[in-house]
């Protein structure tokens, strides 16, 4: 009697192990399609690219990532397409309906190509998207997201259902070896008196002061700003861009775009340095520096009353840069800027 019951527990884990190996085998998850595109606190993905001398094009590479436990079998041939709905519901719930003057702005339809089909062959879970963008038909006044999606309802393949698998935001920021956030509490400012003179009187009260200062990418050298306390947020911005040339040797030129409305000045010498230094602690780290010093006044506009300010002292951007990464604009650090 215990031989032949024996003999019914060994058959039947024999059946369990072959059930388990079955269901080892079958597929856990469902094949979804969708994009590898992690989103920040804005809700949308930053994608930093290097200005291009002219006639060039930036070039991005976007992940198209199959889901599963189990490889795919056969070729699939995904639809991508714009997704302009998703950033009108990023602009309401991001910014709102009464500043739809900063809203995200699609890219330009003329300053991007990406291929409205791609093939993701048999058995491989990621390819790569090319989407190339000609970043010189970008005014940074304004923000930009290429919005994209993975079609639903075609043959052959599944949409991802998940939130953020399916859509890509991706926000295009332009960058060269100038352009970021610069540390800018020693850039003080002052306005002149009744008669538009800067008088000791007048520089000796408490300064104006920002945290920092924005320099948008315009070509390999070249940025431009918003002088005084002006940013992104101001409905005038596009009034007040104010240019900045590197010159060789350290020298900076300035060039307002609407010259007549600011009456934009230099005042003294205006320079820039740019040292390195390595991380005492992480050898392979490489701090790269912009120092700027100038002084320059301007007419700022946007109040009830036109106030002429003078803005003097430094600033400074810090990138870092990952030495063991051999593609340096790969091996920047953003989250460190």
């Amino acid at each position: 009697m215990n031989k032949i019951l024996n003999i019914i527990i060994a058959v039947a884990a024999l059946t369990f192990c072959f059930s388990c190996n079955n269901e080892w085998e079958d597929e856990q998850f469902a094949h979804y399609v969708g994009f590898k595109a992690p989103i920040n606190s804005e809700g949308c993905t930053s994608v930093y690219l290097k200005m291009k001398p002219a006639g060039e094009l930036a070039n991005y590479k976007l992940p198209l990532v199959v889901s599963g436990s189990t490889p795919h079998s056969g070729d699939l041939n995904v639809k991508v397409e714009l997704d302009l709905d998703t950033l009108e519901q990023l602009n309401l719930k991001n910014i709102g309906f009464n500043r739809q003057d900063i809203w995200w702005e699609a890219v330009p339809e003329d300053a991007y190509t990406f291929p409205s089909q791609v093939t993701i062959p048999s058995g491989q879970a990621v390819t790569l998207m090319d989407i190339n963008i000609d970043l010189t038909k970008l005014d940074l006044v304004h923000r930009y997201i290429l919005p994209l999606r993975v079609s639903e309802d075609q043959p052959g393949y599944t949409a991802n259902t998940r939130k953020h698998y399916n859509n890509a935001l991706l926000n295009i920021i332009p960058f060269n070896d100038f352009s970021g956030s610069y540390g800018a509490s020693t850039m003080l400012g002052y306005s002149a008196d009744d008669n538009g003179n800067f008088t000791d009187a007048m520089m000796s009260l408490a300064p104006l002061t920002m945290s920092n200062k924005i320099f948008y990418a315009v070509d390999d050298n070249t940025v431009f700003f918003y002088p005084g306390i002006i940013d992104h947020t101001y409905k005038q911005r596009a009034d007040y861009k104010v240019f900045v040339h590197f010159d060789q040797g350290g020298a900076l030129r300035f060039e307002a775009e609407n010259q007549e409305l600011l009456d934009f000045q230099i005042v003294g010498p205006a320079t820039y340095d740019r040292p390195e230094r390595q991380d005492e602690n992480k050898p392979y780290l490489l701090y790269k520096y912009v120092i700027l010093q100038f002084t320059y006044d301007f007419t700022d506009h946007t109040g009830a009353v036109p106030t002429r300010y003078r803005f003097k002292g430094a600033m400074t951007m810090q990138r870092a840069i990952n030495t063991q990464i051999p593609d340096e604009d790969q091996a920047i650090q953003w989250e460190n800027n």
